[in-house]
């Protein structure tokens, strides 16, 4: 193989293997300071989690559910419309309950569980996305600033029927 003198030109194929290798350098320094571009901002919010008994959830959906309903039904859920402070929400096949009417300024603090099964549960509203776990509850503080109907839905399988597995939350304007 005969020596290159130095300062001579490359010969294509190095040239090739040399931008090859600084795409792979520049590809992985970008992949590698992923976790910095969440760091000024932060990530969304991780939810508290804490472990509780299905039936005492439950019992404490029912009595939020039975002192706040409104006399309003979506579909076959009761609508809810709570004061400010701790709000229970169950997920269970395939729906959520309470229907929930938030006012707008107020702030709650979002209990939901899984009663049934593993659900996720995803809500932008609370900047919510997160796995739900029997025996298991997730709490979350929301402050809805907005008028209007929110969707939450589940995302994580939960049988034949998950695709509806929806609920709404109302935010209405804060009653004085």
């Amino acid at each position: 193989m005969p020596v290159v003198p130095a300062g001579a030109p490359m010969n294509r194929g190095e040239d090739s293997w040399g931008a090859a290798a600084a795409v792979w350098v520049a590809t992985f320094l970008l992949v590698a300071a992923m976790p910095a571009w969440w760091w000024p901002e932060g990530a969304l919010p991780a939810p508290e989690t804490s472990p509780l008994a299905t039936e005492t959830f439950l019992e404490r959906v029912d009595a939020m559910t039975a002192a706040h309903a409104t006399g309003e039904r979506a579909g076959d859920i009761p609508v809810v419309h709570p004061p400010g402070g701790d709000v229970y929400l169950a997920a269970q096949r395939f729906l959520f309950t309470p229907a929930l009417e938030l006012e707008a300024g107020q702030t709650y603090r979002l209990h939901v569980a899984a009663v049934d099964g593993m659900h996720g549960f995803n809500f932008p509203l609370a900047d919510a996305d997160t796995m739900l776990i029997p025996g298991w509850e997730t709490v979350m503080t929301l402050t809805p600033v907005a008028k209007g109907h929110y969707a939450l839905q589940c995302n994580e399988y939960c049988g034949l029927e998950h695709s509806r597995m929806m609920g709404w939350v109302r935010v209405v304007a804060r009653r004085e």
